[in-house]
C-alpha cells in the first residue's frame, strides 16, 4: 500500500470510528425491511395478491436485497480503506472515494504549520469522535480526517512526533555548527 523508507516506522494508523459504518448498515437494514411492509399495505388497499404476483414481488425483493448488499459492500470498502498512516517521518492520507478510485497523499512534517481538532454535536461528544485538521505551508493541500475516535489523542501524538523531529533537527544543526 505505502512504501516506507528503511529508517521509517509506523507510529499509528487512524481510521474512521465504527459508528459511521454502523449507521450506514442500519440504514440499509431499514431499506431492506421497507418492502416487507408494502405487502400488508397493498392488501389493505384491496389489491388481490395471487401466486404469480407473489412470485414477481419476491423476485424484485431479492433483486432489491442484492442491490442493498452491493451498497453495504461499497460502504464497508470505503470505511476500511480510508486511513491515515502516521510514521516518524511523514503522514500518509489514503482516501477511497469510490470502489475503484483511491487517492494517496503524503505530507512531510516540515510542511506542517498547525494541527487542530474539533468535535461536532452531542453524539460526537458522547462517543468522543471528531475531526483532525493538519494545516500545511504553501501550496500543499491541507489534510483532514473525519469521524475518528479520540481526536485529541491523535493531535497530541502528532505534536509529539513534530517536537521530536524539531529537537533532532536542532541537535543535528548544532553539531554541524560545532
Amino acid at each position: 500500500m505505502v512504501r516506507l523508507e528503511k529508517d521509517e516506522h509506523i507510529i499509528i494508523e487512524v481510521r474512521k470510528h465504527w459508528f459511521f459504518l454502523l449507521t450506514e448498515i442500519c440504514l440499509a437494514v431499514i431499506f431492506a425491511l421497507l418492502p416487507i411492509f408494502s405487502v400488508p399495505i397493498l392488501e389493505g388497499l384491496g389489491l388481490e395478491i395471487n401466486l404469480p404476483a407473489i412470485s414477481l414481488v419476491f423476485f424484485f425483493y431479492l433483486l432489491w436485497l442484492l442491490f442493498l448488499w452491493v451498497f453495504v459492500f461499497i460502504f464497508w470498502t470505503n470505511f476500511y480503506l480510508d486511513v491515515w498512516i502516521i510514521t516518524n517521518q511523514k503522514i500518509f492520507s489514503i482516501e477511497q472515494h469510490r470502489l475503484f478510485t483511491r487517492e494517496v497523499a503524503v505530507l512531510h512534517y516540515e510542511k506542517i504549520q498547525d494541527i487542530t481538532y474539533e468535535v461536532h454535536g452531542l453524539i460526537y461528544a458522547i462517543l468522543n469522535l471528531g475531526d483532525v485538521h493538519v494545516q500545511t505551508a504553501g501550496t500543499e493541500r491541507n489534510f483532514t480526517i473525519r469521524g475518528i475516535k479520540d481526536p485529541s489523542y491523535i493531535q497530541k501524538k502528532l505534536n509529539e512526533v513534530l517536537l521530536k523531529k524539531n529537537i533532532s533537527k536542532e541537535v543535528s544543526k548544532d553539531s554541524l555548527e560545532n
